[in-house]
């Protein structure tokens, strides 16, 4: 099937009629490499992967991010947050730039979180073809129904490929998917600059100048501690980095977004947590501890890792 916009309002009529599940997708070689590459950081998938998608648009930054919805209604709030900039000094005399940082504290109208779909893509081999592929049913809840369609639609393009479920007699599905969301980089295996060269690869190049320099040395001052082990997101994951502290019992997630915290867990859990959505690893009451973005985080760390 074809369809001409860019974004559907309602569920078409075709996609309406269908009866409970199915998946809605597009084979792989009828995707360009560019297009595969947008899709997440992986060129090639097995039968059995299922990952998030990146950010290609707005409904692909909605599942993998959620929205803010800034409420107008309620009374202001006062936050403080961390900003970098550059200042001037005299040296003798010379004018040397130097870094440096500080906390604004300012009043703002509250937001309301809207969490992520954080609607996974499945690799499928059907007759000897992979196919990239969403899970839709028709009985789901009818908003998430429609945002599975914009995002089939924004991440493969208008001609989609609907297939049926093997309890329909068509498409047998892999007893099992292996989520891939996650690159393990073994501390042994790469040098520090080569570590941080990776993980500088993972920050979002949209955030502005006055905010990445924050993020990369709260980074930095984790990486400065002894670890065995970093993972980093990829696809809609990107952003996200764990630090494993083996010989600690504990791994440590940061992530490049100003409005987190730092969250510690238990690292026995870290296999299990790596299957997991980000909203379950976030909110599923599975921290040892949770550390807020505030002018003690640095203390916080150091009381953690030292």
């Amino acid at each position: 099937m074809k369809f001409k916009q860019k974004s559907f309002r309602k569920i078409p009529n075709i996609l309406a009629h269908l009866k409970g599940q199915f998946l809605l997708g597009i084979q792989i070689t009828q995707l360009s490499s560019v297009q595969i590459e947008k899709i997440s950081d992986r060129s090639t998938w097995d039968n059995g992967d299922s990952f998030l998608p990146n950010r290609v648009g707005k409904f692909s930054r909605v599942n993998a991010d959620g929205k803010e919805v800034i409420r107008r209604d309620k009374p202001k709030e006062t936050i403080s947050r961390e900003y970098y900039y550059t200042r001037y000094e005299l040296h003798g005399r010379d004018r040397v730039e130097v870094e440096d940082s500080t906390w604004r504290t300012y009043e703002r109208f509250p937001r309301d979180i809207i969490q992520p779909q954080e609607v996974h893509i499945k690799c499928i081999e059907i007759q000897n073809e992979k196919f990239l592929l969403i899970e839709c049913d028709s009985n789901e809840d009818h908003s998430l129904y429609l945002h599975k369609l914009n995002l089939a639609l924004e991440l493969f393009g208008a001609e989609l490929e609907v297939q049926i479920p093997a309890q329909d007699g068509f498409v047998q599905l892999p007893p099992k998917f292996k989520v891939v969301n996650w690159l393990i980089l073994p501390s042994r295996t790469y040098t520090k600059e080569e570590l941080r060269e990776k993980i500088k690869t993972t920050i979002s190049s949209k955030l502005r100048k006055t905010v990445k320099p924050i993020i990369e040395k709260r980074l930095n001052k984790i990486a400065s501690y002894t670890h065995q082990e970093i993972a980093i997101g990829i696809g809609g994951y990107k952003g996200y980095v764990i630090y494993n502290f083996i010989d600690k019992g504990i791994s440590v997630l940061e992530s490049d977004s100003p409005n987190n915290a730092t969250y510690v867990f238990n690292f026995s859990n870290w296999t299990e947590l790596s299957k997991k959505t980000k909203t379950e690893i976030i909110n599923g009451d599975l921290a040892l501890r949770r550390i807020i973005h505030d002018q003690s985080w640095d203390m916080s760390i150091d009381q953690i890792l030292r």
